[in-house]
Parts: structure tokens; sequence; C-alpha cells
């Protein structure tokens, strides 16, 4: 009852599962639990725990979670009732560690996107207010990364990372003045390639336009490796400054804090943010569009008659589902395949999630109120200006139509079989 005097919307007071690992045979979840968040491990005994820094409050809030192979959980989320404590954290491992807190300047009001455990390091994907841009409020999107390894300062930065370093990422139309996708929405990591996919696009308070880019992990590396910018005081501008620890090496298994002095300390404190912008793989973006807006993303690798594809899978805010090819060679193109009307005609809500489970062959839509299920194996013919692609089902290398209906696998508002509308694409092909 207290809640609901607070917030007068009982929709937000239910419990939403923010987060949902599998680790091993372990069912991790957390959910907000009417604004208390609260963690279980679901086996043959529920364990509970508080979820607070692991799971937001809110169920608006934008958070992401990962357990890593050691079982340790990452999670960006905010820490705070009110949503103003926002925070990269630890726990369920080696000693919990977290971002600074009430610091604007690492984390500036954060939507957080994504996170992958890769190496020695965990990477975070988000947008937020850009505290560098001089000229009015913007909002980047940015690449954090902090060492796994990473133990906290002493005296300064106790139970603080040490490690944490940001970089922009640009996704942008090229010209005299390029045009930017300034807010990223959703990522796919391919760990094969070492490729990470984005969906960027503009301000809502802008015109509607949508773009694909894809990053290099190296690319990323790189701009970790180069300067910082930092700013000295309020009333200066944020400068370019060398980096003190260029080519940074995790160091040994005890962690960065063996060798930690007091310089290098108020060297983590002030230098997070890179000078270097982390660049795509082409100029222009894989794919863009206008009047639209996209809102997730996943990938799959197939094998076509001359080379290995990425099929990109999108989802937009109006219950669509573009299907698009990208080339995997140095020159990476994309056009698009079709179009996936999912919903009935005259009506339109956002795809909140995109899931491919590789063994049906098939993509899970995570709508608000069910889920849908997509053969990926449609066996159309669609033609790109710069080859024409076959998708072949895995039953003895033939192509068999898989009957182009999408079937709910919830037992509740379902309507049975759903028409697909299909429409090939000649807009915005970059070549």
């Amino acid at each position: 009852q207290g809640i609901i005097g607070v917030w007068q919307f009982w929709d937000e007071c239910q419990n939403y599962i923010r987060v949902l690992l599998i680790t091993g045979r372990r069912i991790f979840t957390c959910g907000t639990n009417a604004f208390t968040p609260s963690i279980g491990n679901i086996s043959r005994v529920m364990d509970t725990v508080n979820g607070v820094a692991r799971c937001p409050y809110d169920p608006r809030h934008n958070s992401t979670a990962m357990v890593t192979e050691k079982g340790e959980l990452y999670a960006a989320t905010v820490i705070d009732f009110s949503g103003r404590d926002p925070v990269i954290y630890r726990s369920l491992g080696n000693m919990p560690l977290r971002t600074a807190q009430y610091n604007s300047k690492w984390l500036n009001d954060p939507h957080f996107i994504s996170v992958y455990e890769v190496g020695l390091f965990t990477y975070f994907f988000l947008r937020e207010n850009a505290v560098e841009h001089d000229c009015g409020r913007t909002v980047f999107s940015r690449v954090a990364r902090v060492c796994k390894n990473d133990v906290g300062g002493r005296f300064l930065l106790e139970d603080t990372w040490t490690t944490f370093m940001k970089a922009r990422l640009n996704c942008s139309r090229s010209g005299e003045i390029p045009f930017y996708y300034n807010e990223l929405q959703s990522t796919f990591y391919l760990p094969e390639q070492d490729l990470i996919y984005g969906i960027f696009t503009t301000n809502v308070n802008s015109i509607s336009a949508s773009a694909v880019c894809a990053f290099n992990l190296s690319a990323i590396t790189q701009a970790f490796n180069g300067p910082f910018r930092y700013q000295e005081n309020p009333r200066t501008s944020w400068l370019s400054t060398p980096n003190p620890i260029p080519n940074f090496q995790v160091g040994n298994d005890r962690g960065p804090g063996e060798n930690q002095t007091e310089r290098s300390l108020q060297d983590a404190q002030r230098l997070f943010l890179m000078s270097d912008v982390v660049q795509p793989v082409s100029t222009d973006p894989l794919l863009y569009q206008d009047n639209i807006r996209f809102s997730k993303l996943v990938v799959d690798i197939v094998q076509g008659r001359d080379t290995l594809y990425h099929v990109m899978y999108i989802g937009t805010e109006y219950g669509t589902i573009l299907k698009a090819l990208s080339t995997t060679n140095k020159s990476m193109r994309g056009c698009y395949l079709e179009e996936m009307r999912l919903l009935p005609e005259g009506e339109s809500e956002p795809i909140k999630s995109l899931q491919i489970l590789h063994s049906d062959r098939s993509l899970f839509v995570g709508l608000s109120d069910r889920v849908l299920k997509i053969p990926l194996e449609r066996c159309f013919l669609h033609s790109c200006s710069f080859h024409r692609f076959h998708i072949l089902s895995t039953s003895n290398s033939q192509c068999h139509d898989t009957s182009p209906y999408i079937h709910s696998v919830m037992t509740t508002d379902i309507w049975g079989l759903i028409h697909i509308s299909i429409s090939l694409f000649n807009m915005y092909i970059h070549l």
C-alpha cells in the first residue's frame, strides 16, 4: 500500500523480472519486487538475497547483468529508489566493487544496454549525457571497460574500480557535416570474429532515423590505449592528455592492486574518459533508414554460395522485424531482405527482445505480453544489388518451406497464425 501511495501506478508495483541468467544448472533471477529488488537462485533450494545494485527498483530503468565463468555477477543498474545513483557493480565473488558514487563524470544519467565478458575484461555498452559536450545537452553512446581482477584502491578509490575507462562510439553518415546516430539501443556480440553490432537512433525529440554500425574489438582496444580527455575544473574545457599507461596490461593474477601507488590511484580517479572515438568498420553505417526507430538486434552467421554472411534480424518500435544481410569481407556492406509484420493491421508495439535458438533454428520475439516464435529458414529468394543469396534449412542442405507462420509460445492473449507481410527494400543500401 505504501508503494501505491508513492507512485500511484499499480502496474509498476508488480514483480518484474529484470535479470534472468543461466549459470550451469542454476538459474539466477532478480526482480523489482514492488520497488524492493530481490534475487533468487532457482535450484533444489530457493535462495533469496538482497537485489540492490543487482537489478533496478523501477521496471522502466534500463539495466544489464552477466554472470562470468567464475560465477561473479556484473550488473549495471541504479542502486537507489530515486534512480539517481547509477552503478556498475561486481558481486558474488571477488571483493565487491562499484563505480564512483554520485560522480556524474563517471556515469551521467546512463541507460545501460549490454555487458560482455571478453578475456580479462568486462565490457559495458550504454548511452548517457555527454559531460564533455560544451554546447548544450546531448547524448553519446559509450563502451566502458573494467578489469575482472581489479581489487579496488587503498586509501583512494576504496571499494571502487581502479581500471574503469569509457570511450565514445561513433555511428554516423559521412559528409561535410556528418549526421550522427547518437543513441545506442541494442548490441550483439559475435565472439568468433570479435565483432560487435549495434543499433543506433536519433533522439526521440529529433526526426526518426536509425542505423546499424559494427565495431571491431581491436578498434575498441585501440581507443582505450590512446590518450584521455580531462577537465581540470568545471570552468575549463575538456582537453586531451597523454595516457600514463599506454598499451595497458591487466597484470598478474592478483590484480592491478599489486602495483598501486598514490599517483596511479590519483590518475585512475581523474582519467577515465578516452579522447579517441571508437570508429566502426565502415565509413557509413551498414544500414540506415529514416522515419523508423529500430529497437533490438540479433545476428546469425549463415553459409552462402561463396562465403559466410551475417543475417541481421532488426526489431522496430512498431512491431515489425527487418531481415538484412551483411557481408563478412573487409568492405562490409549491407542490404535489406524482407520485412516481417508481427501484429494485425493497425496495431503496433515495440519489439522488447530478440533471441535466436540455434538448435531449433528459430527466432524468439518478446513483446510486452507475449513471446512469438519464427522459423529462421523461410526459403525466399532475395536479391541484393551485389549478390544473390539463398538461405538453406539444416535438413539435408535442402531448402524447405518451413511455413511462413509465427507461433506463440504463450497460452494467453494469442491470436493463432499471424500473416507476415513481405516487402523487398530498395532504400538506403550502402555499397
